[in-house]
């Protein structure tokens, strides 16, 4: 190996013209002739040579991991420490054996080293890959494709996209372990938007060795580029239902400080600043109510089926609101509120405006007495009525009988609250996320405000649940 590398510090591609039978080819490595998901050559030492298509440190920080190719092929290494950085276009000379990890040919390195050089990468484009994304294991490949699906694994994140005039789909992923993950932002992708990526073409199969998964890794966020905007249209509704409920909000602060400029000469008398504070809880939910009758009359005089759904749950999320402000008026304190009485009269409340399931679905409560913050108390509010009037749209039908069941408890300084319903459950692909985006979207932006830790399950015997789990006593920010 040492002369090998001596003729090499002048030029890679010297060694590999001048001494051809000196490196392995890709392919021997990976060679299976008998199909038995046994490389043929396992653990026998070789000598590999090719163009570094990633930097070192980047999908690990402290383990050497990368991919090397040429312009027919492309291999990943790996070793326990990087020894040498390298960049993309380095040219690198690395002796090793050969391994599988989860389903990949790679060799294992023992020893390498780094040559800098002028050669090129070729990059293949995404619509020849994907039609056989084995040929290409280990290349750099780019190209463009619409989101068909997004998750997340236990050990990443990512999206699934398609290719024009292509029935197949690959995988985009990102590594947990990528020293830039967080950088990553999927959570801006919706299905049906446009990207543009590049990436490294690899495999990764850990639970179904018998079935190959290909995705490509991106290496870094620059990778992955939008082709227009996103979800336009989805953004322009929430941002109009968050405008409005900003509006209501401010009105109530704007509300607040009049009243605490008028009452500052009886400071003094805490029974008369209560009675006053009352007071302004009682407008504030008739205000609402006012609004909400507005909305009510634009309702009755709009034909669009879409705006009246779009009505109706506004008015659904103003009347939560004004709940709050009707049960701080009626209880002894300004500063906390049953939680549990709260969401019951919430959630008949919202029973009796679905009449067509008022009789077929039965309400299940069990909760505890628990007091919160008058200031969280409308977010988990709101996050309920999601919840509920969701429940009522999508997982109850006339024919059946239905059952929502609602539990509450205070688990040492966590507050947990569990909504269940025995429907169909979760919806998978393109429909859910293209009905449900928007109430999701809120539902997880209540759920943070609350700092409430969320997980939806389909249960196994039918229906979904959603649990949320966030602190007793509210934390500073």
């Amino acid at each position: 190996m040492a002369s090998v590398v001596s003729v090499v510090f002048f030029s890679a591609e010297i060694v590999a013209q001048s001494s051809p039978q000196s490196f392995w080819t890709f392919s021997e490595i990976r060679s299976d002739t008998n199909s038995d998901n046994t490389l043929d050559y396992f653990g026998e030492e070789v000598s590999i040579t090719g163009i570094a298509n990633i930097e070192t440190g980047l999908l690990h920080e402290h383990y050497l991991q990368a991919f090397i190719q040429n312009d027919s092929a492309g291999m990943s290494v790996f070793a326990m420490e990087i020894e040498t950085p390298f960049e993309e276009g380095d040219s690198v000379v690395a002796t090793g054996k050969i391994e599988r990890y989860n389903g990949l040919a790679e060799v294992h390195i023992e020893s390498y080293q780094v040559f800098k050089t002028a050669s090129s990468i070729k990059v293949r484009p995404l619509s020849e890959v994907i039609e056989s994304p084995e040929r290409y294991l280990g290349m750099l490949a780019e190209g463009e494709g619409k989101v068909i699906e997004k998750g997340s694994t236990f050990n990443g994140k990512y999206v699934r996209i398609s290719t024009e005039g292509s029935s197949k789909s690959m995988m985009v992923y990102v590594s947990n372990f990528h020293s830039m993950f967080d950088q990553f932002d999927f959570d801006v992708l919706g299905i049906g938007d446009r990207i543009s990526v590049k990436g490294v073409i690899t495999e990764y199969n850990p639970e179904f060795p018998e079935v190959r998964t290909f995705k490509l890794f991106l290496r870094t966020p620059e990778d992955l580029v939008f082709q227009g905007i996103p979800q336009f249209y989805l953004y322009l509704i929430a941002g109009a239902c968050t405008l409005l409920i900003l509006v209501i909000l401010g009105w109530v602060v704007s509300l607040k400080r009049s009243v605490n400029t008028k009452t500052k000469t009886i400071q003094a008398n805490l029974e008369q600043k209560e009675v006053l504070l009352r007071e302004i809880h009682h407008r504030v939910k008739n205000s609402l109510a006012i609004v909400s009758g507005l909305i009510h009359l634009q309702e009755g005089n709009t034909e669009s089926r879409e705006a009246k759904r779009v009505l109706q749950d506004t008015q659904a999320r103003i009347q939560s609101v004004a709940l709050v402000h009707e049960k701080l008026y009626k209880t002894e304190s300004l500063s906390k509120i049953r939680l549990n009485t709260y969401i019951r009269d919430l959630v008949e409340a919202i029973h009796r405006t679905f009449t067509d399931y008022k009789e077929g679905v039965e309400l299940k409560f069990d909760m505890e007495e628990v007091l919160l913050e008058t200031e969280r108390v409308i977010p988990c509010g709101l996050l309920m009525n999601e919840l509920v009037v969701n429940a009522y749209k999508h997982a109850f039908s006339k024919n059946k009988r239905g059952e929502l069941h609602i539990r509450l408890k205070e688990i040492g300084d966590d507050i947990v609250l569990i909504v269940s319903d025995n429907g169909p459950g979760l919806p998978s692909g393109s429909e859910q996320q293209k009905d449900e985006s928007l109430g999701a979207m809120l539902i997880n932006s209540f759920a943070s405000r609350l700092k409430a830790k969320m997980e939806v399950i389909n249960r196994e015997i039918g229906g979904t649940e959603y649990m949320f789990r966030f602190p007793s006593e509210k934390t500073t920010d």
